[in-house]
């Protein structure tokens, strides 16, 4: 245990604090967390949990916040090679296979599963977090989607409906299945296959 009470904390220190405490939380939820367990999973003393985030409440306000800092939003590069895409088929792929990726991992569905379960109780933590996260994919995509109307590959009135009508179409049953199921389960081919196909027949351009 770190029994130097006055010295500072690192931002190595810092962080490693924050992934600590990820687990821990996810692992007891917000009011089955003692900070006694905080500490002895970061492996620090319960007074340099208070001095470098106040309380509980403060570790967990920043935990997510620092999260929601670093979500990556996997589609905005890929804005630009919709202008390159051979065929609908290849454009819709593409997205479809960072949905199956980075947005099912464990790390990202255990976040989401502790923001929900604490919606209630950090009703702002909430809202940054689908703001930083969720909407900012979301944009990203209904960009993407509004390329390919453009370029008439594919027919979207409204490119913002049909980016959430796709995240429905391939992230509905995989992330309430590991809502429900607590273990983190990746988007299969066939799902993905199927979530793409089903895309496709409706935005399809007909004559």
């Amino acid at each position: 245990m770190d029994g130097k009470p006055d010295s500072p904390i690192s931002p190595e220190k810092r962080e490693q604090i924050l992934g600590d405490a990820l687990e821990v939380f996810v692992a007891n939820g917000y009011v089955g967390t003692s900070t006694d367990q905080l500490a002895a999973a970061a492996a620090v003393s319960k007074q340099t949990l208070y001095r470098a985030f106040g309380d509980k409440q403060g570790l967990f306000a920043a935990l997510i916040q620092v999260e929601c800092d670093r979500i990556h939003d996997p589609f905005a590069p890929l804005v630009d090679g919709m202008h390159h895409a051979a065929t609908a088929q290849e454009a819709v792929r593409s997205l479809a296979e960072q949905f199956a990726g980075p947005i099912m991992s464990s790390r990202i569905q255990q976040l989401r599963r502790l923001v929900i379960a604490e919606a209630a109780r950090f009703p702002e933590l909430g809202e940054l977090y689908w703001e930083r996260g969720f909407l900012r994919v979301l944009d990203s995509v209904a960009r993407c989607l509004a390329v390919l109307d453009e370029r008439s590959l594919l027919r979207v009135s409204d490119p913002a409906v049909a980016a959430q009508q796709l995240a429905g179409m391939l992230l509905w049953i995989p992330s309430n299945r590991t809502m429900f199921a607590g273990a983190s389960r990746s988007v299969s081919a066939a799902e993905v296959t199927a979530g793409v196909d089903a895309f496709l027949r409706s935005f399809a351009v007909t004559a």
